[in-house]
């Protein structure tokens, strides 16, 4: 009985404190006639007066299934009245599930709960993040009024999307080989090797992926050209052969000759409004200085005399300043260096000089006496030709000139290979062994303006102006023609046995890059 009665005891006395338990009210006045849940349960509708336990709560407020208006985390204290204003606005749906379930969903920086989630959201673009232990990833999710927008996100794997343009090209992601676009996969966390391939046009890429990834990647076919700088040739290579080098609107411009992308840029610094563009260059045989030759014929200078003068300047290629700059009365067209503190100047009449850039003197040496119109260095000499179709050889050190071939016409372009063969482009292409004698000819259908031969010896481009052709030397097979170009082609280099870059004059510039005949093209990753 005494036991009964302690029972009675402790019942009495625990409801006696629950009884007394504080508790707040919350009154919702507005919008009249809504409902009002409470942690998600109705409990009536406006006007209302809430009297509730301490703590907090999440209030809605729906005028319609669509539209509503939910306060989270709405603290009720001890004997307070809170008085609350909804503004019940449209609303979406978000149902979202997750592999593994039970993640953290967040809505930016609002917690909306666990998976599997439903959550009305105002209508428009949301940044959605999922959190499950280390597991982690982002969607973004466009809700829209009145439907529900169903998100799945996988925490174990990568989903990405890809595509391609254009849309029959072929890519292998892995062991996975995708030929119909867009299209989705999961991937497992990790790098993956892209091939990607529209013959002729194959590059591959690498593409980095981790658990929870949602990526969009596209590949698409673009022409590879020089970003448009004006530039024009004549086009050389670095002696590393690390970049192609041409002129261009402000300057002389060192392009990666992979990427064909510029990396270097060396400009005159006395005249950044460039009234005068530079006409022609030189390196060294270490690729540590330029020369430049740059006619000064407009108002960039202020000039005592109306004689015309060239600017030579010769920068430092490791730190692009400027080592010497100084102008001098003479039309040079040519510019070869003798070592790093001397240069060979050929002027477009024959004339040559050798530059001192240590006293600044200016020397006469040896006269063609005729018009200059192609040269190149050839070991130690330079190799000169004419209008005339003489071929010269001058020796730099002592200003010595020689003879070495009269051709039927007019020299348009000498080109020097590796192994020390020399093409020279006249009526024909005229062949010169290592004695610098003509050994062979190989007949073209017109005069060509330039040529180039492949690092192998194996292919001859020629120019004939707006149109280029390539041929096998070894059996005169026409191999392929570029037709049409819109300027003529007075400059030509070949990266490697497929590449081949042509470049126009200063007064039509134009350079433009190609694979085997067709306009280079290259696919381009984008990743988002």
């Amino acid at each position: 009985m005494r036991k009964l009665l302690s029972l009675l005891l402790v019942f009495a006395v625990s409801i006696f404190l629950a009884s007394c338990e504080g508790k707040g009210k919350i009154i919702i006045k507005e919008p009249p006639n809504a409902d009002v849940y409470i942690n998600g349960k109705k409990v009536g509708k406006t006007p209302i007066e809430l009297e509730l336990r301490e703590g907090k709560y999440d209030i809605t407020v729906e005028t319609d299934p669509f539209i509503s208006e939910t306060k989270k985390n709405v603290q009720v204290y001890f004997d307070k009245t809170i008085v609350l204003k909804f503004n019940p606005t449209p609303k979406g749906i978000l149902e979202v599930q997750s592999n593994p379930s039970g993640a953290e969903v967040w809505d930016n920086k609002v917690y909306l709960g666990n998976t599997p989630l439903k959550e009305k959201l105002d209508p428009g673009l949301h940044k959605i993040l999922l959190y499950k232990g280390k597991l982690s990833a982002e969607r973004k999710v466009n809700i829209e009024y009145r439907k529900t927008t169903k998100l799945f996100v996988n925490l174990e794997k990568a989903v990405v999307h890809v595509n391609a343009s254009p849309s029959d090209a072929t890519i292998q992601i892995g062991n996975v080989k995708i030929n119909k676009f867009p299209y989705t996969l999961e991937l497992d966390e990790g790098t993956y090797k892209v091939i990607v391939s529209k013959p002729p046009y194959t590059d591959e890429f690498t593409l980095k992926v981790k658990k929870g990834d949602e990526i969009n990647v596209s590949y698409t076919l673009q022409p590879v050209q020089l970003p448009p700088v004006q530039a024009y040739g004549p086009i050389k290579f670095t002696h590393n052969k690390k970049y192609l080098i041409s002129m261009g609107k402000a300057g002389i411009y060192f392009w990666n000759i992979h990427k064909f992308k510029p990396e270097i840029s060396l400009y005159d610094p006395e005249d950044v409004r460039n009234f005068d563009k530079f006409i022609n260059f030189n390196i060294t045989q270490n690729d540590e200085f330029v020369v430049g030759i740059k006619p000064i014929r407009k108002l960039a200078y202020a000039l005592k005399t109306k004689e015309k003068n060239d600017k030579i300047i010769v920068w430092d290629l490791k730190t692009t300043a400027v080592k010497f700059a100084k102008l001098y009365p003479i039309e040079s067209k040519y510019p070869f260096f003798i070592d790093s503190n001397k240069i060979l100047l050929i002027e477009k009449n024959g004339k040559t000089n050798t530059l001192d850039i240590t006293s600044s003197k200016l020397e006469k040496i040896a006269n063609i006496g005729e018009t200059v119109t192609s040269a190149k260095k050839y070991n130690n000499f330079v190799i000169v030709g004419t209008s005339k179709g003489n071929l010269f050889k001058i020796d730099p050190s002592n200003g010595s000139l020689a003879k070495l071939a009269s051709l039927s016409s007019k020299v348009n372009d000498i080109f020097v290979t590796k192994d020390g063969n020399v093409y020279v482009a006249s009526d024909k292409v005229y062949i010169l062994d290592g004695s610098l004698k003509v050994k062979t000819t190989f007949n073209t259908k017109k005069s060509p303006l330039a040529v180039a031969v492949t690092p192998s010896g194996k292919i001859l481009a020629v120019s004939y102006g707006k149109n280029v052709e390539a041929f096998d030397l070894k059996t005169g097979k026409s191999l392929y023609k570029i037709s049409n170009l819109p300027v003529n082609i007075i400059s030509m280099l070949f990266r490697d046995e497929e590449i081949l870059i042509t470049a126009s004059g200063i007064k039509t510039p134009y350079v433009a890059i190609w694979k085997n005949g067709h306009k280079l093209k290259k696919w381009v990753q984008t990743i988002e």
